[in-house]
Parts: structure tokens; sequence; C-alpha cells
């Protein structure tokens, strides 16, 4: 596989991992916030396993889009360092060459 597919490939492994980790925490909020609002509409064990499941949902979502940003930080500080691995920006940009020009005195 060559460089550029190697990169496509990762960098959508990656959407898809913060992909799910946001489904996740948004899972967790969601069944927090569902339980709050019924609460007292189902019974005790209902409304512990929802907050639970809801937590921990929470939480893992958390952590890994926490170990995926700080592993994508250390991955492209690491690009940045190794020249040979760094890619070429295509929006760098170039100052125009400006040539000197002697203002007219004001009579």
């Amino acid at each position: 596989m060559s460089n550029t597919n190697t990169q496509k490939h990762i960098q959508q492994n990656i959407q898809r991992v913060v992909a799910g980790a946001t489904a996740l925490g948004i899972l967790g909020v969601g069944l927090n916030i569902v339980v709050m609002q019924t609460l007292g509409s189902f019974d005790a064990a209902s409304v512990m396993l929802a907050l639970f499941l809801g937590f921990w949902a929470f939480v893992l979502g958390s952590t890994i889009l926490l170990f995926s940003s700080i592993w994508l930080f250390i991955r492209e500080k690491g690009m940045a360092s190794d020249p040979t691995k760094a890619k070429p920006q295509a929006n760098a940009m170039e100052l125009p060459a400006v040539g000197h020009r002697r203002m007219c005195p004001m009579h």
C-alpha cells in the first residue's frame, strides 16, 4: 500500500473511533437525561441500571476521545519533527517579490 493510501486508511479509522466515542458520550448523557425526566415512573432497579449504563457509556466515550486526541497529538508532533515523514503544505504562503520604489518629494 502506498503512503497516501495508508494515511487515508488511518484517517478513516480515526474518524470511526471518534464518531463511536462521541456516540457513546451522547448516549450516556441522553440516558441520564431520560432517567432524570422520568424519575418515579419506573422501578428503582430500572433507574439504577439506566444511570449505571449511562455513566459508563459517558466515561468510556470520554476516555476514548481523550486517548485518541493524545495519540493524534503525539503522532502529528512526531511527523513534524521528522522531515521525511512530514507532508508538504499545499496552502503554504509565499511572499511576493516587492520592488523598492522611491517616493516623490512633495513640493
